[in-house]
């Protein structure tokens, strides 16, 4: 028996009878958004929560079949979530202006073709910009080996900007500069979200190999590794840690009685990004 062909008509009814459930919904979540808005009172900073919105995408990368790409799914709803954030607040994104254009890229993708960006030629403006209030959130590149103008280093005060993500986190689309990765920060204390990396700022007495700083993280109890040494003529370094660490975890406590160790601090943290696969 010849199967009889699906009527096109038919077909692109229920397709636009799709698209208006489709908008509904998102009409429906925009209402509620207002509603927590609400509930939140006023508020000087983004109602950006990095921890929750890993923890949504995560959910979906998980559930997400067929042959629509997941790639373009989660892009859809980072397009959903930064506008929706910027109906709670203040939301703006600095960028350090590398000559690819990259980290301009990463930030677009990540934070909404609607959000506003402005370029910033040092990383320091970055840094500053965010800290002053001007930006809600700033994009630097995340630190090479060593570093002689380390933008980290300036994020010893209390006041300052947060590591809040670690970009991309989801598969990047047309990024100018291939596997080039990027830090965010922002005023908004990073949350954690059940799989993430903390990053420490370590000052020491005097230049340390490598190996021995893993060690006395190791025998503090933090399993991480050096990501960056400053190069600025400053004993200074930067470690990465397995988990989400906060400033008052025992482990620093017993890191900061390591005879080399001066000082040390968390200077946030990052959902740990999803895998490539689409």
């Amino acid at each position: 028996m010849e199967k009889t062909k699906p009527n096109l008509d038919d077909l692109r009814r229920e397709i636009d009878g799709i698209d208006t459930s489709l908008h509904d919904l998102i009409m429906r979540r925009a209402a509620i958004v207002e509603q927590v808005a609400e509930a939140k009172g006023p508020q000087a900073d983004s109602g950006m929560r990095p921890g929750r919105e890993a923890v949504i995408l995560r959910r979906l990368a998980a559930r997400h079949k067929g042959p629509f790409g997941r790639g373009s799914v989660l892009r859809i709803w980072r397009e959903i979530i930064a506008s929706l954030t910027a109906m709670q607040g203040p939301y703006s994104v600095s960028v350090f202006a590398d000559d690819s254009d990259s980290l301009w890229d990463l930030a677009r993708d990540h934070f909404g073709s609607y959000t506003a960006l402005s370029g910033c030629a040092t990383r320091r403006e970055v840094v500053a910009g965010v800290a002053a209030g001007n930006t809600t959130h700033g994009v630097l590149p995340y630190p090479a080996e060593t570093d002689d103008r380390p933008w980290w280093a300036g994020l010893w005060s209390a006041e300052a900007p947060r590591v809040v993500l670690r970009l991309p986190f989801v598969e990047p689309g047309n990024v100018r500069g291939r596997g080039v990765s990027a830090l965010a920060i922002a005023r908004v204390p990073p949350e954690a979200s059940g799989d993430d990396r903390s990053l420490l700022l370590l000052e020491m007495a005097a230049e340390v190999r490598r190996p021995v700083i893993g060690e006395m993280l190791a025998a503090a109890g933090l399993e991480g590794e050096i990501v960056c040494a400053a190069t600025d003529g400053t004993t200074q370094y930067l470690a990465e840690a397995a988990g989400f660490v906060e400033d008052d975890d025992s482990r620093l406590a017993a890191l900061a009685k390591h005879e080399n160790v001066e000082r040390v601090r968390v200077i946030g943290a990052y959902p740990a990004p999803l895998d490539g696969k689409s």
